[in-house]
């Protein structure tokens, strides 16, 4: 395919262009607009082609391409390398073994897929979603693993999740502490995740992203039905070849400012989108459950609790689990 031609044609949102102008917004030839056309068109897009208006997309394939996804990516790390699969039991999964299989080559690496048989969250909980309707990706990140740094990586990952889909689909988007994506207090995504550390204290680390799509309310399993929702839900129009683009992007410049030990812009866009801070919450860990007032959110991505029976405890992004938050 041309991916070239396909994500200009997405980026117009059913907005007609003629080829020639096409072709000179991309700087190539007028009949590589013609040839590309009726290439995608093998693949599945339509595209209408009017005598005075020119070329409009009506409707692209359900998948995802890893050429239009890594097509001229903007990215020094993240996204170096996609690979886009129809079916897994996960991409964590498929992100592991080609840590395994690759070592530190697999830096940056980006695997995206359409359905994952046994798709997990946080603490073993399932992430459930019916083909073609999310962004189901996982990046392989090699970095120093030292104590803190699981919850770091869920910071810059969540960030990097929200200004993706703000910047895409022009929502405001809220973390929950620690690895939820809300709009309007509903999930629409949500982050896993996972470290092995080696000998010498650097090893791999894998960023798993769920992103809610384009489901329908009744998509969601009747238990969290009130509490989940996708982007087309808030009316959007959701591509999702785009948001993965920008997801990349995101991540890569995220993961930029902590490999330069700048994590000063993360720390602020953090505190500035949770929707944690202020409430009352109930969380637990290997020591207990514990109710209180969260504070705030300390350099490590610590949550700071004022407990209900005085003190104040943190708890680490890693280990805890959110049990019930007022208003939710």
């Amino acid at each position: 395919m041309d991916p070239l031609v396909g994500l200009a044609l997405r980026r117009r949102r059913s907005r007609p262009v003629r080829p020639e102008d096409l072709a000179a917004e991309l700087g190539v030839p007028p009949q590589r607009i013609v040839a590309a056309v009726d290439e995608l068109g093998r693949l599945g897009f339509v595209i209408e082609s009017h005598p005075m208006q020119g070329l409009r997309l009506v409707e692209a394939p359900p998948g995802l391409f890893a050429e239009e996804v890594a097509c001229d990516l903007v990215v020094s790390r993240i996204g170096r390398r996609v690979r886009c699969v129809e079916t897994t039991r996960s991409t964590n999964h498929l992100a592991w073994e080609a840590a395994d299989r690759e070592q530190d080559a697999a830096d940056g690496l980006a695997i995206l897929a359409e359905y994952q048989t046994a798709g997990r969250g946080r603490r073993g909980n399932r992430w459930i979603a019916p083909p073609h309707t999310s962004i189901l990706c996982s990046v392989i990140v090699w970095v120093p693993l030292t104590p803190t740094r699981g919850g770091l990586l869920t910071r810059a990952a969540t960030v990097a999740v929200a200004e993706a889909i703000e910047r895409e689909c022009r929502l405001s988007v809220g973390i929950r502490w620690p690895n939820d994506l809300v709009v309007d207090d509903l999930k629409v995504g949500g982050i896993l995740v996972e470290a092995r550390p080696v000998a010498d204290g650097t090893g791999p680390a894998v960023i798993g992203v769920g992103i809610n799509c384009t489901q329908e309310p009744n998509a969601f399993p009747p238990d969290i039905r009130r509490s989940a929702a996708s982007l087309a839900m808030f009316g959007e129009d959701v591509d999702r070849t785009l948001l993965a683009r920008r997801l990349l992007e995101r991540l890569d410049h995220a993961l930029g400012h902590m490999a330069d030990d700048d994590i000063s812009e993360l720390r602020r866009h953090a505190a500035q989108r949770c929707r944690t801070l202020g409430r009352r919450i109930t969380v637990s860990d290997r020591h207990g459950t514990f109710s209180g007032e969260v504070l705030d959110l300390d350099p490590d991505y610590e949550l700071v609790l004022r407990l209900a029976e005085g003190g104040i405890r943190r708890f680490t992004a890693m280990t805890t689990c959110v049990v019930s938050q007022d208003g939710v």
